[in-house]
């Protein structure tokens, strides 16, 4: 699937390692409470458990990121959803059952900030039916009041969270001139994809695109003219490019390809069915075969690539 701005959000390096961090705090929470329960009644082996284990997936997370899946991600919340309807079953004083309830608050905001709506209202759900089983496991005085607070306090502050969200990484991942991959998020879709390639043996390619003699066309149409001719290249470009390769801009006029499932010979193929016979401004390729090597390393050669080929022109 090409890497678009529509592309729905899901959970990077970044958003795993924030995901482990939680676990931690998650943690150090439950743990304190096994130390200084709410009562002398209170599940303390049970919150023991709990935060131990909170406390071991954080540590994995942020040693792993790279490596770890969305399914994973997914399951990890399911689990700890039912983890918090749990701990709510066998609260036993009020104050409690309305603590422990207030954790599933944690679920709603990492999930509206990280996946997208579906994912959102799906997670939602599971909070949903873990917190009513767990009221009324515990015997909670007014069940389906609280339940209804409590959801309808979550759900609200999920979608805005995830409303504003969404809009904050349309407005950093996409080129606003033209419509591709901004720097920041073809490096991020270029590490995902690195990252995927290093455990399937997968074959990639960058390839940088640079305009030729794009300075003179701002001098003599103007700025507006240059612009044009950004749209209409990356235009053609993107409806050209497979499904599952990724433009972005890096900045003026240069342009990067990520190539997957690709050799350097096929790649070469792949930018000639990029050239058009009415192109507005004629543009230099380079190219360069991942060799596991860190991705400012990976730009840097097909950088060189690139410059030599300016210079065979």
């Amino acid at each position: 699937m090409r890497p678009r701005a529509s592309t729905a959000p899901g959970p990077g390096p970044a958003e795993i390692r924030l995901l482990g961090r939680v676990l931690l705090i998650v943690g150090a929470v439950s743990l304190t409470t096994a130390l200084f329960p709410f009562s002398p009644t209170a599940p303390v082996e049970i919150a023991a458990t709990a935060g131990s284990a909170a406390a071991l997936l954080g540590a994995w997370l942020l040693r792993r990121p790279d490596r770890t899946p969305a399914w994973a991600v997914h399951a990890i919340l399911l689990v700890a959803t039912a983890a918090m309807g749990v701990c709510v079953a066998v609260s036993t004083t009020p104050a409690g059952i309305a603590v422990t309830a207030v954790s599933f608050v944690w679920v709603a905001l990492y999930t509206a900030s990280v996946h997208g709506l579906r994912a959102v209202v799906g997670h939602l759900v599971a909070v949903a039916v873990a917190l009513a089983l767990g009221l009324l496991a515990a015997g909670a005085q007014s069940p389906a009041q609280t339940w209804f607070f409590l959801m309808a306090t979550t759900t609200g502050v999920a979608v805005v969270l995830n409303d504003k969200t969404r809009r904050l990484r349309a407005e950093a991942t996409v080129d606003p001139l033209t419509g591709v991959l901004s720097r920041r998020a073809f490096g991020e879709v270029a590490a995902m994809v690195t990252a995927m390639a290093a455990r399937t043996g997968e074959p990639l390619v960058l390839a940088l695109l640079d305009l030729d003699d794009f300075k003179r066309v701002n001098d003599e149409g103007g700025h507006a003219a240059g612009d044009d001719v950004l749209v209409r290249l990356t235009s053609s470009w993107r409806s050209t490019l497979r499904r599952g390769d990724a433009l972005g801009r890096l900045g003026g006029d240069e342009f990067a390809v990520l190539l997957r499932n690709t050799t350097a010979d096929q790649a070469e193929v792949l930018l000639e069915r990029l050239r058009r016979d009415d192109e507005p401004c004629g543009w230099s390729s380079g190219i360069a075969q991942w060799e596991r090597d860190p991705f400012d390393a990976w730009v840097a050669r097909a950088d060189s690539a690139l410059y030599a080929s300016k210079v065979m022109r």
